[in-house]
């Protein structure tokens, strides 16, 4: 029988039977006793030969009757029967009981030994999160013992951007005439975006294209808290954050990977930069409430990227709902990356992959011969809006229309990335050489001021419209929640002592699975497809032998897509789109 206890909005569910609860070690005991039924009827499985009972293997059966002390044994080699005198059957059962005992006792002390480990176990993984904690609520207290390590020194001055990241080498002394340009039209931007927010309405095509021209970094706080409709989630759920948080005090089993995660998250802005800081206590507290808040998901490393981003602009608890809208609302609907087997991020590379076929069919070639999987480069693209995969301000700029726009703009930036890019990609003639150009130097440098990449993007979303590619196929329903928020029930045992599991689940299997039939499927393309050197995609010469073809400009800026609408080279590859749709 479950209990159920409501407190401030969050509904506490339990597996045991008995609701009086002295503290969380009674409650473990109660539980583990609950699940060390089976162990106890199985231990004889374990013991030595000298105490368990011996079997003849060649007996295959063994009758007791009340009339006859008589036991008979049928041996299938002969077929005989061999009656024992009874004597001897009271001997045997003689034997028999001192054995039972002897096994019971055993059974007994292996009970308590295992009963004591897992006592021990769960009393170091609650002293461990209470210990986790107190650091945290230290803060930057001098008593809070730090490593050396974990503070890494830097020449903050000189060195540190508008967003508080702090780079290899000295900035320039003086702002050049550019960036002073910049400035000044940002500040006229803000008095805009200032009475813009006071009369809010997003379908206004004044809203769309304001922020596709970049919300200014002052105002997207409450640009954002606009966007996600925070302050209208806080006031509809007051005290829903602070309880949440008591409870991951007592029982969140996430403490050690978000401690571990907060610990190099944006280590290189200002913010993050010291251990204990403000902002690292406030990401720490929102990653652990909403592993309980929405005990489905629990966490996933990649949300604490987001939630640093959130934080860089908002208070703890602001952030905290605006990641859950991130997370929940259909419009970005996050749940089905970070839920166990990826569902959405499936279905998305799926989805990149055809529009690749289609649109750049030569660069699609190019990664198959080297073995390019999207998901080896496109990982942090979906999982965090590209977030340390573009520079910064480029990263906010895509951030500032995904808010708006919702997801298509995640795949229409990806695309946009490797057009924009694919020259030189098309001159890698290695995996690690593409991966590290897309994951690193991208980074570093994309080789594009925003304005250009954000104009290219805005076109790339029209194009894919006009295409029927702007949106990826429906989504399954285990990428939704399937359980009402808020519900927090109580993890098992193993979950609480941190022990891994020895086999993979179902799901995790069926993720494997995907991934090889993926690299399958990719393997027989570059078979089924001519010889990519001398095919007539890589020579630039008519492919409408293949379908119909199309060139089409993206306006200005001399961008250039050439696209094969349909897709009907080979038989195989129709087979293969097919089986991924």
């Amino acid at each position: 029988m479950h209990s159920t206890i409501h407190s401030n909005s969050i509904t506490i569910i339990t597996n045991n039977s008995n609701n009086t609860y002295n503290n969380n070690n009674s409650t473990n005991i109660n539980i583990i006793t609950n699940t060390m039924n089976n162990i106890v009827n199985n231990t004889t499985n374990n013991l030595p030969p000298s105490i368990v009972p011996a079997v003849d293997i060649n007996n295959t059966a063994c009758t007791t009757t009340s009339s006859k002390t008589t036991i008979t044994h049928l041996n299938t080699s002969s077929n005989s029967s061999v009656l024992m005198s009874t004597g001897e059957v009271a001997a045997a059962a003689a034997e028999g009981d001192a054995r039972t005992h002897i096994s019971e006792n055993m059974n007994s002390k292996s009970t308590t030994a295992v009963l004591d480990e897992q006592v021990a176990l769960l009393q170091r993984a609650a002293d461990e999160r209470e210990a986790i904690f107190n650091r945290y609520s230290l803060g930057l207290d001098p008593k809070n013992v730090v490593d050396p390590w974990e503070n890494p020194t830097f020449e903050i001055y000189h060195i540190t951007d508008k967003y508080g990241f702090m780079h290899d080498s000295r900035l320039p002394e003086t702002r050049n005439s550019q960036e002073l340009q910049r400035t000044k039209i940002e500040l006229e931007r803000d008095k805009k975006w200032v009475k813009m927010l006071s009369n809010w309405n997003p379908n206004n095509e004044k809203v769309r294209r304001r922020v596709f021209k970049g919300i200014p970094d002052r105002m997207r706080w409450p640009a954002w808290k606009k966007l996600l409709n925070v302050d209208e989630l806080i006031a509809a759920n007051r005290d829903t954050y602070a309880s949440t948080l008591s409870l991951a005090r007592k029982y969140s089993t996430e403490v050690r990977q978000i401690d571990s995660d907060v610990n190099r998250q944006f280590r290189d802005n200002l913010a993050y930069r010291q251990r204990y800081s403000v902002k690292q206590c406030s990401l720490f507290n929102v990653l652990n409430a909403y592993s309980i808040y929405n005990p489905e998901l629990g966490y996933c490393q990649g949300m604490a990227c987001l939630a640093g981003v959130l934080l860089l602009y908002m208070q703890e608890e602001e952030a905290f709902w605006a990641l859950n809208q991130l997370i929940i609302d259909r419009k970005y609907a996050m749940h089905g990356l970070f839920i166990e087997g990826f569902p959405k991020l499936t279905r998305f590379l799926e989805h990149h992959d055809r529009i690749l076929s289609k649109m750049m069919r030569k660069l699609h070639q190019h990664f198959l011969k080297h073995n390019v999987d999207a998901i080896l480069y496109s990982i942090k693209w979906f999982f965090v809006i590209f977030v340390e995969r573009i520079p910064f301000s480029l990263a906010l700029r895509v951030w500032d229309i995904y808010l708006l726009e919702g997801e298509r703009v995640v795949t229409a930036m990806a695309v946009t990335i490797l057009y924009l890019h694919k020259h030189d990609l098309l001159r890698l003639n290695d995996m690690d050489s593409i991966i590290e150009y897309l994951q690193v130097k991208l980074h570093k440098n994309f080789g594009y001021n925003d304005d250009y990449v954000i104009e290219a993007l805005e076109r790339m979303l029209k194009k894919l419209k006009e295409l029927k590619l702007d949106a990826a196929p429906p989504p399954k329903p285990n990428e939704f929640p399937l359980r009402p928020l808020g519900q927090f029930v109580e993890a098992d045992i193993e979950k609480k002592i941190g022990r891994r599991r020895s086999e993979y689940t179902d799901t995790e299997k069926q993720v494997i699975t995907d991934v090889i039939l993926r690299s399958e499927q990719n393997a027989v393309e570059v078979q089924s497809t001519m010889s990519y050197e001398t095919s007539e995609c890589a020579t630039g010469t008519s492919v409408a032998s293949h379908g119909s073809s199309e060139t089409f400009s993206l306006e200005d800026n001399n961008i250039h897509l050439k696209t094969a609408n349909a897709l009907q080279n080979t038989p195989q590859r129709d087979m293969l789109l097919l089986s991924t749709t």
